[in-house]
């Protein structure tokens, strides 16, 4: 099976060259990395919504067998909080992060321990979940986030059959330790996609691609993700945006 993403050789000499997140893009087309990770957030976050965004987001989650689940999250920027909803076989499944700490509820009720467990309804849990939320809906923005370290280089590639510009960009290892290649336009810099390597040896991890962007307190925030595996090519799923809403729910 013929790979639906590549990447080429540099276009910048400066391969080793790191540059942490948060530099301002000069005028001219970006010639660096974080170049253009600034390009691309101006493209999404025009007014610099994000570090005070306080939103809620519709999730439809639909897997290759045809099953799927609809969750509303909301995020809270500014105070790293977190609301997730989910209607499970066991209820209402309410979790998320605030000011006090995490918290955690089935049907209004606290989750026995078999709930906790089998829900994934303990606080690291909660922590990792609003983690992944905030990260994934918040890129490219979250490339500023402190510990992201962005290559000066940028490479040509390709996703989906069309060419990108790639940025490549690891984290101190007390943040974490992907690799992640992300893929922009060429010309008007969004982001297109991504790739992560959990593993460079045997570049275990996945890729996804990136769809429309949907227009959510004046950022554009890409409304479809489609999920593989970068060693199989095997379709993982796909996450939809299908509404937003403003408000914060009860916790």
């Amino acid at each position: 099976m013929t790979r639906a993403i590549t990447l080429a050789t540099p276009t910048v000499a400066a391969i080793t060259t790191l540059a942490c997140a948060g530099e301002k893009a000069p005028p001219g087309p970006p010639a660096t990395g974080p170049e253009l990770v600034e390009a691309s957030i101006a493209y999404h976050d025009p007014d610099g919504a994000w570090p005070s965004f306080s939103h809620g987001l519709v999730i439809e989650q639909r897997r290759p067998d045809g099953s799927g689940r609809t969750v509303r999250v909301h995020l809270d920027v500014p105070g790293s909080g977190f609301h997730y909803e989910e209607e499970t076989t066991e209820g209402l499944v309410e979790k998320g992060m605030s000011a006090d700490g995490c918290f955690a509820t089935v049907d209004g009720e606290s989750p026995t321990d078999e709930q906790t467990a089998g829900l994934r309804l303990d606080c690291p849990a909660i922590e990792r979940t609003r983690n992944y939320y905030l990260y994934l809906w918040g890129l490219p923005m979250k490339l500023r986030d402190p510990g992201a370290n962005i290559d000066t280089a940028i490479t040509d590639g390709e996703l989906d059959g069309q060419p990108t510009r790639v940025v490549k960009v690891t984290y101190d290892p007390e943040v974490g330790t992907d690799v992640w290649y992300f893929h922009f336009h060429p010309e008007t810099h969004r982001m297109v996609g991504y790739r992560f390597d959990h593993d460079v040896t045997t570049g275990r991890g996945e890729y996804i691609f990136l769809g429309e962007d949907r227009d959510v307190l004046g950022m554009k925030i890409p409304a479809e993700r489609r999920w593989f595996t970068n060693l199989e090519d095997r379709y993982l799923g796909t996450d939809v945006l299908v509404e937003d809403f403003a408000g914060k729910p009860a916790g």
